[in-house]
């Protein structure tokens, strides 16, 4: 009750602020149209807005869940091997210093204008932290697991799964929470380079035609959105934490 109560508090807030600079600056609608031009568009229009939302929920949700995974997965190949990770992390990094807008063309040359290049930019944003706070879960052993590695020295299969592997998991959650703030860059911009659908596409052709309300709806629908999946990602990924360790 009270996140919910704080919620609308805070919309409220911004709603107000909204408003007072469309009024205070005269701002024609535009420019900036008010918010209560946007929310009569929203109303009015509400299937237009779904629509393009499920399809932007559908690149991020399956680029959140590919990247998670991947990033995972090598994370735990190269975790038992400094000279891996020393030919690998400088290819990681250099993923991300790329801007997604240089890779973005490439990767619609590659595999078009469809579902699967904006899910390949979300995966490719997604992956990077996922991978880095894995690497720093297995990293993280507590002095006083030693007794237990002492116990099953000699089987590194066990040790990996039943003492490495558990107390990484909270590293990856975190990682994952992370890369569900960001993952909306990789289907929006993605939808911006060639798309047939989805909010980013809705924001480019509203702004090609003078639509700011509608421009500002779809924003306005994309952080809601952003929200939502970062909120369901947190809910996940909190059981992850009882296997956190202490020393």
């Amino acid at each position: 009750m009270i996140r919910v109560l704080r919620g609308l508090i805070t919309t409220a807030v911004l709603l107000t602020l909204w408003a007072g600079i469309v009024w205070i600056f005269d701002l024609p609608h535009y420019i900036l149209p008010g918010p209560e031009r946007v929310i009569s568009v929203l109303w009015t229009r509400p299937e237009l807005f779904v629509h393009h939302a499920l399809i932007t929920a559908a690149e991020i949700s399956a680029g959140l869940a590919l990247g998670g995974i991947f990033g995972l997965a090598v994370a735990c190949l190269i975790a038992d091997s400094p000279r891996l990770q020393r030919w690998t992390m400088p290819a990681l990094v250099i993923s991300q210093a790329l801007p997604v807008f240089a890779l973005a063309p490439i990767l619609m040359l590659w595999l078009g204008y469809g579902f699967a290049s904006k899910l390949a930019m979300t995966t490719l944003i997604v992956f990077f932290p996922v991978t880095a706070a894995t690497l720093s879960g297995f990293r993280a052993l507590p002095s006083s697991w030693s007794d237990t590695i002492t116990a099953l020295r000699g089987q590194r299969l066990r040790i990996f799964w039943q003492v490495r592997f558990p107390l990484a998991l909270p590293f990856a959650g975190s990682g994952l929470r992370i890369a569900a703030s960001v993952a909306p860059i990789g289907a929006v911009v993605g939808e911006w380079m060639g798309s047939a659908g989805g909010l980013g596409y809705l924001m480019l052709h509203a702004n090609g035609r003078g639509q700011t309300d509608v421009l500002f709806a779809a924003l306005v629908v994309l952080c809601g959105l952003a929200l939502l999946i970062w909120g369901i990602t947190n809910r996940l990924t909190r059981s992850l934490n009882r296997y956190q360790a202490f020393d």
